[in-house]
C-alpha cells in the first residue's frame, strides 16, 4: 500500500471496495434470497455506496492516508460529539446482520438513520438524524481507518 513513502488511497480503496462487493453479494444471498422491499433498499444503498466510492479513487488517486482518514466509510470508527449532550461517543459503521461480538465501542448499521447519515462525512461536519427517538445532531470529531 506504500507509493513513495506515502499510503495511497486508491490501494486501500481498491481493496475495501473488493471487500464491499463480497459483503454485498453474501448478504443479499444469506439474507434477502426474496425480493423484497427491504431487499431493494440495501442493495440500492449498497450500490450507491459503491458507486460515490469508484468515482472517489478515480479523482483523489494521488491523496496520501498518512495525516488522517479523509472520510467515513462502512468499517470505520467515528468519533462524534454529540451536540444535544455534550457527549463524546465511538461508533463503528458496520453492514447490516454483522456479528458485533468482541467490539469495543457502539456499532451503527450502515441502514440505521445515524449509520447512513455518518457515511461519506468528515472531520468537523455537523450532522442532524432523524431518528424514532427525535432528532440527533452530531459533529465528526475523527476517523479512523475501516477494518471489516
Amino acid at each position: 500500500m506504500q507509493e513513495n513513502g506515502h499510503h495511497n488511497i486508491s490501494v486501500f480503496l481498491t481493496k475495501h471496495l473488493k471487500e464491499i462487493m463480497s459483503i454485498r453479494n453474501h448478504i443479499l444471498k444469506e439474507f434477502y434470497v426474496e425480493y423484497t422491499r427491504e431487499r431493494d433498499t440495501f442493495k440500492n444503498m449498497i450500490d450507491q455506496y459503491l458507486d460515490y466510492l469508484r468515482g472517489f479513487v478515480e479523482n483523489n488517486s494521488n491523496v496520501s492516508i498518512d495525516q488522517h482518514w479523509p472520510l467515513i466509510l462502512i468499517g470505520s470508527i467515528a468519533e462524534v460529539h454529540d451536540l444535544d449532550y455534550n457527549e463524546t461517543e465511538r461508533l463503528k459503521i458496520v453492514p447490516p446482520f454483522y456479528d458485533k461480538g468482541g467490539e469495543r465501542f457502539d456499532c451503527a448499521s450502515c441502514l440505521s438513520p445515524v449509520g447512513h447519515a455518518l457515511l461519506f462525512k468528515r472531520v468537523g461536519d455537523r450532522i442532524t438524524v432523524n431518528t424514532p427517538l427525535g432528532n440527533c445532531r452530531f459533529m465528526v470529531k475523527s476517523i479512523e481507518l475501516p477494518t471489516l
